[in-house]
C-alpha cells in the first residue's frame, strides 16, 4: 500500500523537526555519555536520573535492545562510527558473558559479567537475536550469521506453545496462548526479513499477524485480549483471561498496520487501526488524561497493583500508531487523539532538567520514580517510536 502522506505538510514538517529533535539532541547523547561501562565492558542498565548507575548490574534483555537501536540507527539514519562502537562494545559482552551452555541466556549478569538470574530467558533471546542480526548488517561474518540463525530456531519453537503462567510466578491450572508470544514473533521475523529476505520469516510474520487477529482480537467486545485459550477462546473464569492491555494492544496495531502496509492488505489496515482506537478509547483515563497501564477488560480489579500507573512506553506507542493512522486515512477523529495523546506525552515524561523521560507517573501525572533506566526501562521503546515518527514524517 504505497499511501499518500495525509498529514498537512506544515504540521508534518513541525512534527519531524520536533521527533528529530528529541531523539538526536536528547536521547541518544544521554545514552551514549551515561550507558557505556569503559571499564568492564557492556552497559550500565540501571541508572539514576542524572545518568549515574545506581547498581552495576547488567541486564541482558535491556543490552540487546540497545545493541539493536544503536545498529538500528548506524544501518537506517547514519553511518555514525560511535555508534557503531557502541553496539560492539554490547555485543562483545553480550557474546562473551551472557549465554548459558545450552545457548540459552542468563537474565542479569553482575558488573563483571557473571550471572545472577537466567528468568525470563526467551525474551531475553528475543532482543538478543535482533541485535546479532542488526549488528551483523554493519559487519558481516559467518560467526554472527550462525549464531542470529540458531537463535531463531530456538526461539520459535518455543513461541505460541501453551503456557501456564501468562503474567504471574506461580503455575495456574490452566493453559494460555499468550499476545505477547505472537509480538515477538512478529519482531524477530520483521527484523531477519528485512536483513535476509526469506519466505520462512514471511510465514511467520503471516502466522503472527493472523493470530493476533484471529485469537487475541474480539471485534465484538472491542478488545484484545492478552491471554486466551489456545483455540482462541475467552476464558472469563480466571482474572488473567480478562486482562487488557490498552498499550501492548495498540504495539501490535502498528505492527499490523506496517504489515498491512507492506503488503498492500486493506482489510488487515482497517482491523490494525480499529484495534489502536478501541483500546486507546478504552485505556484512556477520562480524569486525569493518560493511558493506564493495565486493565480488565469488564473493569473488575487486575491482579497488578500498578495498573493505574501511566507508563512512558505505552504512551510512545500510541504516539507511533495514531501518526501512522493519520497518515494513512488522514482522519478527523484520529489527528485529535494524536494531538491529545502528544500533548499529554510531550508535558508529561521528558525530563527538562536531566534529559531523557521519566518511565513512570501516579494517575494524576505525577512522576513516582525519577530513576532513567531499570530492568525494564532503556534505550529502545522512546528512541525506536522517535526514529519511526521521525521517518513516517519524511515520507
Amino acid at each position: 500500500m504505497t499511501f499518500k502522506n495525509q498529514i498537512p505538510e506544515d504540521q508534518r514538517i513541525t512534527l519531524r523537526n520536533h521527533y528529530h529533535k528529541m531523539l538526536f539532541k536528547d536521547i541518544v547523547p544521554w545514552w551514549e555519555k551515561n550507558s557505556i561501562d569503559k571499564e568492564l565492558g557492556g552497559y550500565f542498565t540501571r541508572l539514576k536520573r542524572d545518568g549515574k548507575p545506581y547498581s552495576y548490574d547488567k541486564d541482558m534483555w535491556m543490552t540487546g535492545r540497545e545493541i539493536w537501536m544503536f545498529s538500528h540507527l548506524y544501518n537506517n539514519y547514519e553511518n555514525k562510527d560511535e555508534w557503531k562502537k557502541i553496539a560492539k562494545h554490547g555485543l562483545d559482552f553480550m557474546l562473551k558473558n551472557g549465554f548459558r551452555d545450552d545457548e540459552k541466556m542468563y537474565f542479569r549478569l553482575d558488573r563483571q559479567g557473571q550471572p545472577i538470574s537466567d528468568i525470563l530467558s526467551l525474551y531475553t533471546e528475543v532482543f538478543a537475536s535482533i541485535a546479532i542480526a542488526e549488528y551483523w548488517k554493519i559487519e558481516p561474518s559467518d560467526y554472527l550469521k550462525h549464531k542470529a540463525l540458531q537463535m531463531y530456531d530456538l526461539i520459535m519453537v518455543r513461541l505460541g506453545q501453551p503456557t501456564d503462567t501468562p503474567m504471574l510466578g506461580y503455575p495456574l491450572n490452566a493453559e494460555f496462548h499468550l499476545h505477547a508470544h505472537d509480538m515477538v514473533r512478529l519482531t524477530v521475523a520483521w527484523v531477519y526479513n528485512d536483513i535476509w529476505p526469506n519466505k520462512k520469516y514471511e510465514d511467520d510474520i503471516n502466522l503472527s499477524w493472523m493470530s493476533i487477529v484471529d485469537k487475541h482480537w474480539k471485534p465484538e467486545q472491542k478488545v484484545l485480549f492478552e491471554n486466551v485459550a489456545m483455540d482462541g477462546s475467552i476464558m472469563l473464569d480466571f482474572p488473567e483471561g480478562r486482562l487488557f492491555h490498552p498499550g501492548h494492544a495498540i504495539e501490535s496495531g502498528w505492527m499490523l498496520m506496517e504489515v498491512a502496509e507492506k503488503n498492500n492488505n486493506v482489510k488487515l489496515m482497517s482491523t490494525a487501526i480499529d484495534i489502536i482506537l478501541a483500546s486507546l478509547k478504552h485505556g484512556w483515563d477520562e480524569e486525569y488524561g493518560g493511558l493506564r497501564y493495565l486493565t480488565n477488560y469488564d473493569w473488575t480489579p487486575t491482579h497488578n497493583l500498578e495498573a493505574d500507573l501511566k507508563l512512558w512506553w505505552p504512551h510512545g506507542e500510541t504516539l507511533y500508531a495514531l501518526l501512522f493512522a493519520w497518515a494513512v486515512t488522514g482522519r478527523t477523529d484520529i489527528k485529535e487523539w494524536y494531538e491529545k495523546v502528544h500533548d499529554y506525552t510531550f508535558s508529561k515524561f521528558p525530563d527538562k532538567k536531566h534529559g531523557e523521560w521519566y518511565g513512570y507517573l501516579n494517575r494524576e501525572g505525577s512522576s513516582v520514580w525519577t530513576a532513567k533506566a531499570n530492568g525494564w526501562k532503556g534505550f529502545f521503546h522512546t528512541p525506536r517510536i522517535l526514529f519511526r515518527s521521525y521517518q513516517l514524517l519524511n515520507i
